[in-house]
């Protein structure tokens, strides 16, 4: 990102390096399947999507937090 989020709680209750520390430790888990990690990566984009419209929404951006919540719904829809 050009811009620093100094404190700044992007998903909710948890920061950026907190998420992106357990989603590596989950694709770790997965092993060498390459298939595998390649689905995770596409179920954790959506994931992420949804996860920031929640914030978004919950901010009082309703219009733009519920597009992205949109958008991740139909990603990770292909995975449940």
């Amino acid at each position: 990102m050009a811009f620093k989020m100094k404190g700044m709680k992007f998903y909710g209750d948890r920061t950026r390096k907190e998420v992106r520390k357990d989603i590596k430790e989950h694709r770790e888990s997965l092993g060498g399947d390459k298939d595998a990690i390649k689905a995770d990566r596409e179920y954790q984009r959506g994931r992420k999507k949804e996860l920031r419209g929640e914030e978004l929404k919950r901010r009082g951006k309703t219009k733009r937090g519920q597009k992205k919540y949109d958008e991740g719904r139909e990603i990770t829809d292909k995975f449940r």
